[in-house]
């Protein structure tokens, strides 16, 4: 139960547009106040991986399973923008996509207590400013005496491969992987809900990270084509990152 309150807190105080009546930085400190003191018990970092296990059958078709000799290592929660160019604003010309970046907050406690619970955030995050959610996760990590709930991050490289660095949990594992499967999300119709497809990656290079899936993904999608758009294009996304080794 302190679990599902902090996170409800969290979540609340992310998305705190002056309803007390406060002016909206006195609403924003109360909101803090409150939560800091609630969570001074609390560690949410770090909790057992075991008995949770990823189910693939929400998808058509489904992506292939984790490989049998790998576990599970990190559940995360990623927040940032899918990036995409336009070399024109004609509208015959389609949006290409050029990466991504992503903050990653660790899951574990969530999935490891409520994977219904775990499921429902990226839709909330994803409409939820970084900076909110970055600052909620810093006092969430010292309220609970935890360091490590911004556990990495996500981004492309020179070659233009998905990176994930876990190196700001302490960890030195990280992936530079590839695409080895992609499927619509759940709710797509006519080939697009406006949150990008799920994928499993596979290994090129990195250490102690074999396979990530990216799955429950919320927003992310370009525009149908490149009319009236800038040349380059940042559309906020979230996702869940699940990572086997």
């Amino acid at each position: 139960m302190k679990l599902l309150l902090a996170l409800s807190l969290l979540l609340v105080a992310a998305n705190v547009e002056g309803h007390s009546g406060l002016p909206h930085p006195l609403a924003l400190a109360s909101s803090f106040s409150q939560i800091y003191h609630q969570l001074d018990k609390i560690n949410l970092g770090n909790c057992s991986l075991t008995n949770v296990s990823l189910s693939l059958n929400t998808t058509k078709p489904p992506l292939p399973a984790p490989s049998t000799n790998l576990t599970l290592k990190y559940i995360a929660l990623g927040r940032g923008t899918q990036n995409y160019t336009c070399p024109s604003n004609a509208s015959t010309i389609n949006p290409k996509a050029t990466g991504a970046a992503a903050t990653l907050f660790d899951a574990s406690c969530i999935a490891s207590s409520s994977l219904a619970l775990l499921h429902e955030v990226p839709a909330i995050i994803s409409a939820t400013p970084l900076e909110s959610v970055a600052f909620m996760a810093a006092l969430v990590a010292q309220g609970t005496r935890s360091n490590n709930i911004i556990i990495g991050q996500h981004y492309f490289n020179a070659d233009g491969e998905p990176v994930f660095d876990m190196g700001l949990s302490g960890s030195n594992s990280w992936i530079a992987g590839g695409k080895l499967a992609a499927t619509p999300a759940p709710n797509a119709t006519s080939g697009s809900s406006g949150d990008v497809p799920w994928l499993k990656l596979g290994y090129k290079k990195g250490n102690g990270i074999q396979e990530v899936y990216r799955v429950v993904t919320s927003q992310g999608d370009p525009p149908s084509t490149c009319a009236g758009q800038n040349r380059t294009i940042q559309i906020a996304y979230a996702a869940e990152y699940w990572f086997y080794g």
